[in-house]
């Protein structure tokens, strides 16, 4: 076994605070900086947005309550479900479930509520000066969304007006 290549490192004060922080019983500070750099170079490529995305991911997954689903199924069933003679069922559903999850976000801000529902690829979100604005890639996930954030907006007293569009719902913020 070729003998382990010796470098060192000067720390300031936020850095030497993590280092403190991840120590393990049984395993060596050089240990625990090659396991780190070996996971920077893995994830290096990321920026800061994206890693936030894949936390909500890994968040969201490893809980159990989510699963990933193609968006053709996705709107295929929303399809069917609209030509169905149950479909008011369903959507009395989708706002009891939409209502559950307000309680679960009420410690969430708005935007951090809707980077969470990005995060699940209903659509693309933009931020403006006192804005947000939801980009669809069709109508049916579009209105999905729309019922969802109303229950949502109903339970929280968000200070924040939706306006839909053809493509997109705009999301002002009241001051």
């Amino acid at each position: 076994m070729k003998l382990p290549i010796r470098t060192s490192i000067a720390l300031n004060e936020e850095t030497l605070r993590i280092l403190e922080k991840l120590k393990e019983p049984n395993v060596s500070q050089s240990d625990l900086i090659r396991r780190a750099l070996k996971f920077y170079y893995t994830f290096r490529g990321f920026g800061e947005g994206e890693l936030e995305r894949l936390k909500i991911h890994a968040e969201m997954l490893t809980g159990g309550e989510h699963v990933i689903v193609d968006l053709d199924h996705l709107v295929t069933m929303l399809r069917i479900i609209e030509s169905t003679p149950q479909k008011d069922k369903f959507w009395e559903e989708h706002r009891r479930i939409a209502r559950s999850h307000a309680e679960q976000f009420r410690y969430l801000d708005l935007e951090r509520i809707l980077k969470r529902l990005e995060a699940c690829n209903f659509f693309r979100l933009v931020k403006m000066e006192d804005e947000y604005i939801l980009i669809f890639g069709n109508e049916e996930i579009k209105k999905f969304i729309s019922v969802f954030l109303q229950e949502v907006f109903d339970i929280l007293t968000l200070n924040a007006q939706m306006k839909e569009e053809l493509t997109k719902i705009r999301i002002a913020v009241i001051k």
